[in-house]
């Protein structure tokens, strides 16, 4: 009995001894930690911003006004015309879609500006007597010529009418040299085209769309400003 206690401590001693110089020392529990998340710049709803930090409010930009015309500044008035109108029925059609919307208009011939020209002339002289003696005067010396029966230059010579102004110049020089004072004068050429010319402000009662359609209609018309009263019929 005595030697089963005895192998009972010497083995509770040897446990003893183990555990004290030879295992492993539990490593001490570290509480967890959560990762750390970046984070950027943070983003505020305008709802969030409190509305002192806005600033005033900024007030809205002026309309672009459009800018007046010399003619407009010049106390003109400007008419718009559509055209040239080839057909007469095509005329009669817009002017008829321009009532329906209260817009005056009508279909009228109106003068047009072409090409210039070059006039090479004397001046008037003092009564048609003494301008049929000068002519016959340069008839006699082979100059071409003839005396002017109307218009701002009644009673004066002309010696032609060029489309070309170095011709015109050249022939003054030629008769200045041979003692004719002659003169050179531009005159543009004129033509008459029908176009539908619509009452002062007529245009401002219509909306894009009328432009855009017309457009699609008649393609190949037009749309300009006269003065008014270039365009009064005679």
């Amino acid at each position: 009995m005595r030697w089963i206690v005895l192998a009972l401590v010497i083995g509770n001693l040897a446990t003893f001894a183990w555990f004290r110089f030879f295992a492993e020392p539990a490593a001490e529990a570290q509480p967890a930690t959560a990762p750390v998340r970046q984070e950027g710049a943070r983003i505020d709803l305008v709802d969030e911003v409190p509305a002192e930090s806005l600033g005033p409010p900024q007030p809205a930009p002026p309309p672009v006004e459009r800018p007046a015309s010399k003619a407009e500044r010049d106390g003109q008035t400007l008419c718009t015309i559509i055209g040239p109108v080839g057909e007469e029925y095509q005329g009669s059609d817009i002017v008829e879609r321009l009532g329906a919307l209260q817009v005056a208009a009508e279909l009228r011939e109106v003068e047009m500006g072409g090409q210039m020209r070059y006039w090479v002339y004397l001046s008037p002289l003092g009564s048609r007597r003494e301008a049929f003696r000068k002519l016959r005067a340069l008839q006699s010396e082979g100059i071409d010529s003839y005396v002017i029966p109307k218009g701002s230059l009644t009673n004066g010579i002309s010696f032609g009418i060029f489309s070309e102004r170095d011709r015109a110049e050249t022939l003054a020089s030629e008769l200045q040299e041979r003692g004719y004072p002659a003169l050179t004068r531009e005159e543009p050429r004129t033509y008459l085209e029908r176009w539908v010319v619509l009452a002062a402000g007529g245009e401002a009662q219509l909306a894009d769309a009328f432009w855009q359609q017309l457009q699609l209609d008649y393609p190949e018309m037009e749309r300009r400003q006269n003065l008014c009263e270039e365009l009064e019929s005679d």
